[in-house]
C-alpha cells in the first residue's frame, strides 16, 4: 500500500487531545487562515486561550508537524498493562483531504516528545 505524502503546507487543521483521569483532558486546535493561523488551548477548568500566528510562524508549525512523520505511524497505540494512565489523541487534515486520526492509550508513537513539545504539553507518564 502506498502511503499518501504530503508537503507540510497542506497541513491545514490539527487536533490535539491529551490527558487522563487524574490531570483531565487538553485540547489543542491549530487552524490556517487566510492571515496565518490560530492556536486554541483549552486545559482542564481553565478558558480556553487562542494565539493568532503570523503567516511565518504558521510554516514553522506546519515543518514541525510534518517532521512528525506520522505517516509512519500506526493508528492507534495501546498498553493493555495500565489503568487510569494517559489517553491521546491527534487529528490531521490535509488539503481537500478527509481527516486522518490517531491515538492511544498509555502507549505512544515514536516522535512523541516531539509532539507534545509542538504544543506545549507537560507530560508526566
Amino acid at each position: 500500500m502506498h502511503k499518501q505524502t504530503y508537503s507540510p503546507e497542506d497541513i491545514t487543521e490539527v487536533e490535539f487531545e491529551v490527558g487522563g483521569f487524574h490531570t483531565g483532558m487538553t485540547k489543542y486546535h491549530f487552524i490556517v487562515t487566510e492571515t496565518g493561523s490560530i492556536l486554541s488551548t483549552l486545559m482542564w477548568m481553565t478558558p480556553i486561550t487562542e494565539i493568532g500566528l503570523s503567516n511565518y510562524e504558521t510554516v514553522e508549525m506546519q515543518k514541525k508537524i510534518s517532521a512528525l512523520k506520522t505517516e509512519n505511524w500506526k493508528k492507534y497505540y495501546n498498553n493493555p498493562d495500565i489503568q487510569d494512565g494517559t489517553q491521546w489523541s491527534l487529528i490531521i487534515t490535509y488539503n481537500g483531504e478527509k481527516p486522518v486520526e490517531y491515538g492511544g492509550s498509555n502507549a505512544y508513537p515514536s516522535k512523541w516528545d516531539d509532539l507534545i513539545a509542538i504544543f506545549g504539553y507537560d507530560f508526566k507518564d
